[in-house]
């Protein structure tokens, strides 16, 4: 009689056991399966000065890298070394992890910038070779570019993050729909990488400019008399929201319209309102997700 509580706990102790390392077996099978790791760059970080942020390497890499709208994939594996302190400085130094640095939105905003289009190149070359963003993943794959932008955790700013949260949780909470001109997917539809680092003194000039490329590119934004149709990148159709808050703070009516409007060469322009005018059909285009290689 006196035995039966002990067999009792005994054997709830068992059970407990038994599914601790079902569930423990179960965590490790789902990381595998959706692609879930960290990107490790044993590296050391590039010397800082006493204040502010330098971006001086990745300025020159840029240079060296960017060919228009497409990236000589070879000159980065090339530099990949240096590209991986780049990496480790990021990791280090940040608006959180050292406040002093960045006491001003621009400089807050141009380090996220950057760091989103380094990372995304450090992402391309840790699985090194791929065609398309979308060849990096697991097992299962929720959704397409789950293992690129969910998938790989970097070490950013004292913590850990991905691409998706270091875009949607960070750099759009600075409610500048430029942003989306100035950071990089690494692939084929998406606005081309710029020659240079975003700089915090000429960063709304340099916004501008993206956006204003961005805009006015073919690629981007074209009227099909033909077809009657104004055809835009996906991009104004994901962030339709960005897109229409911006216009509306430019005193605008707040559509995605009017935001390429705002920036859009004067002849892109017209020929944009003319179809709005003549009830053209805004369609969006399907996403190129192939590699922006040279």
């Amino acid at each position: 009689m006196h035995d039966r509580p002990g067999r009792w706990y005994a054997r709830w102790w068992a059970v407990l056991i038994v599914l601790g390392l079902v569930l423990g077996a179960t965590a490790i099978v789902t990381v595998k399966a959706l692609g879930l790791r960290s990107v490790v760059v044993d590296a050391k970080p590039l010397p800082q000065p006493p204040e502010g942020f330098d971006t001086r390497w990745w300025n020159d890499a840029l240079g060296r890298w960017v060919q228009g709208d497409r990236v000589d994939y070879a000159e980065v594996l090339n530099d990949a070394p240096d590209l991986k302190r780049f990496a480790a400085t990021l990791a280090e130094v940040g608006p959180t992890a050292t406040p002093a640095r960045f006491q001003t939105e621009q400089e807050r905003l141009s380090y996220y910038i950057n760091a989103y289009n380094a990372l995304t190149l450090l992402g391309v070359v840790d699985n090194w070779p791929i065609s398309s963003v979308q060849d990096v993943r697991g097992w299962l794959n929720p959704r397409a570019g789950f293992g690129f932008f969910y998938g790989l955790r970097f070490f950013l700013d004292g913590a850990k993050t991905n691409l998706y949260d270091l875009e949607n949780g960070v750099i759009r909470g600075f409610r500048d729909a430029r942003i989306h001109a100035a950071i990089n997917c690494a692939s084929i539809s998406c606005p081309p990488l710029a020659p240079h680092a975003y700089d915090p003194v000429a960063l709304e000039g340099q916004l501008d400019l993206v956006t204003r490329a961005f805009c006015s590119s073919p690629v981007h934004v074209r009227v099909d008399g033909e077809a009657h149709e104004i055809r835009l990148s996906s991009i104004f159709d994901w962030y339709r929201a960005d897109f229409e808050e911006h216009a509306r703070r430019l005193g605008r009516p707040p559509t995605v319209e009017d935001f390429i409007v705002a920036f859009a060469e004067p002849s892109v322009a017209a020929s944009l309102e003319q179809a709005r005018e003549a009830g053209f059909e805004v369609v969006f285009q399907p996403y190129d997700w192939g590699l922006n290689q040279f």
